[in-house]
């Protein structure tokens, strides 16, 4: 078999040739030499025709592999070659190449197709399947969850003695070294003659000291300090109680610079560090997080506001006296600072480093520009403060035109009354209006929005409508300072209400009062 992938040939008979064979007319030469001599002189024109070839095959494959757009087909190559070589022996001379590929060409078909199934062989090979899986979860936690439990029940244990010394930790050293000698036992130091970290040999100039938390022997070189702030933190002790003894390790580390901490080991400081940073990392806010929630929460605020300005502005416009031009510049005022502090804030937002091109940066640009946006749209949109002179007018007006209508409504209602009196004289009666029980004191006042007023201090007087005049009057003097716009629209609704009942009653007294004279003068 001529064929090395194992695929049978259709000519049986077809020999294996061996040795330094010529590459076009398949002629053993028995050496190197003869060969490159036989090449040069029997087939020289021929030489530069399959330099070609395999050149064009070369850049094909080049191709191929750096751009990935063209067809790797060496088809079209192995027939050139093909047709060269049959010219080639079949001819037996360097000429007529081109007379002898058609004679050629039946013989050489074999040779095509041997040479395509070699080069396309791995195409029809079968996909590799996906190799065994073996999950090693189990496993893993098999080692890590001991390992976990074990350090968190030794890292709980020191947290424990930690808040046992810091409470009622005294200040003299010989108390102190007692107290925490009763807090945590100490190994015996007679049988330790190296440090177990540095294995040094202890002396004079090098003593033993203890782990304040374990008790392990170690040297001065090898000892930690815990901080006391980091201490306080971890223990969780009380303000009062960590105020006292900050004080305390203060006034301590004047006199002695190594009492700034509590003494411990490697291990027990890397126990506690490693809680402290777990600890950091869980309750941790970016600072681009904490400055865009204030942004949100000023943002919030200010939008009510925005709607209110708007609201005070339209009733001034319209002649109405529930608000004034001072409500107005008091709430603009309040916006205008909003609008600053929300501009600062975006501001050290987007002067917070970051790298160039990353996506904190776009996200700074973006909350920068949503804070602009907002300050344009919604800010800097607003209607200006009317002047107050033209609100003075339309108020005249519109008070002109309902003092029209109350009298125009008051004279009907006098003709009224008179034909009815006239009609009725025989049996006049007398009304009555009794309304001291329909209002309540307003000792306590609370709006929808939880906004309380304090008591008003106001003068006793006989007609309870009147006082409660003047303590919604109080009322609203307390929104106005406060400025609560939504509250003191309600209240002077309120009062117009009372005020309009005060003015009736009034008015009801006078016509009484004049009838009964009318009543007299007739009799």
């Amino acid at each position: 078999m001529s064929n090395p992938f194992g695929e049978p040939d259709d000519d049986e008979s077809c020999e294996i040739l061996e040795g330094f064979l010529c590459p076009i007319c398949r002629e053993d030469l028995k050496s190197a030499e003869f060969l490159t001599v036989h090449f040069e002189r029997s087939h020289a024109e021929q030489q530069d025709a399959l330099k070609s070839v395999f050149k064009d095959i070369i850049s094909k494959a080049k191709n191929k592999i750096l751009n990935l757009d063209e067809t790797f087909d060496l088809s079209r190559s192995f027939d050139k070659n093909a047709t060269i070589s049959g010219a080639a022996s079949s001819g037996g001379t360097s000429g007529n190449l081109t007379t002898n590929a058609t004679s050629g060409a039946d013989n050489n078909g074999l040779k095509m197709s041997n040479a395509r199934t070699r080069m396309n062989v791995f195409n029809f090979m079968d996909r590799q399947e996906v190799g065994a899986e073996y999950n090693h979860l189990e496993y893993f936690q098999s080692i890590r969850n001991p390992r976990l439990e074990r350090y968190a029940s030794e890292t709980n244990k020191l947290i424990i003695r930690l808040h046992k010394l810091l409470t009622n930790l005294p200040m003299d050293p010989v108390l102190r070294k007692q107290h925490e000698r009763n807090i945590v036992t100490w190994l015996d130091g007679s049988s330790v003659k190296l440090c177990p970290s540095c294995a040094k040999n202890f002396h004079i100039a090098r003593r033993q000291h203890h782990c304040r938390l374990c008790g392990s022997i170690m040297c001065n070189d090898c000892s930690k300090f815990l901080p006391i702030e980091t201490a306080l933190q971890l223990a969780s002790l009380a303000t009062s109680q960590s105020e006292a003894i900050m004080q305390n390790s203060s006034d301590a580390n004047k006199s002695n610079p190594q009492h700034h901490g509590i003494r411990s080991c490697d291990h027990c400081l890397w126990l506690l560090e490693t809680r402290q940073e777990m600890h950091e990392s869980r309750t941790y806010r970016p600072l681009i997080s904490q400055i865009y929630a204030d942004i949100q929460k000023l943002r919030k605020d200010v939008l009510p506001d925005i709607e209110m300005y708007l609201k005070i502005v339209g009733s001034l416009y319209d002649g109405e006296s529930i608000f004034t031009i001072a409500d107005a510049s008091a709430l603009r005022g309040k916006i205008g600072h909003v609008a600053e502090a929300i501009d600062l804030r975006s501001k050290r937002i987007l002067a917070i480093p970051c790298q160039e091109g990353s996506r904190e940066g776009a996200l700074k640009k973006a909350i920068r520009l949503s804070c602009s946006q907002l300050i344009k749209d919604k800010i800097l949109s607003i209607p200006p403060l009317p002047e107050e002179e033209d609100i003075r007018k339309i108020q005249d007006r519109k008070r002109m035109e309902a003092e029209q209508r109350i009298e125009t409504e008051r004279r009907q209602a006098m003709e009224a009354y008179e034909r009815q009196a006239l009609a009725n004289s025989a049996s006049g009666g007398q009304t009555r209006v009794n309304n001291e029980n329909d209002y309540a004191y307003g000792s306590d006042l609370r709006s929808l929005d939880n906004w309380s007023a304090q008591p008003v201090n106001i003068s006793q007087s006989e007609d309870p409508l009147i006082e409660q005049i003047n303590i919604i009057k109080g009322y609203i003097k307390q929104a106005r300072q406060e400025m609560n716009f939504e509250v003191v629209e309600t209240l002077e609704l309120n009062l117009r209400e009372l005020q309009r009942e005060f003015y009736e009653r009034q008015r009801a007294s006078r016509e009484l009062n004049q009838n009964a004279g009318r009543n007299k003068q007739a009799t």
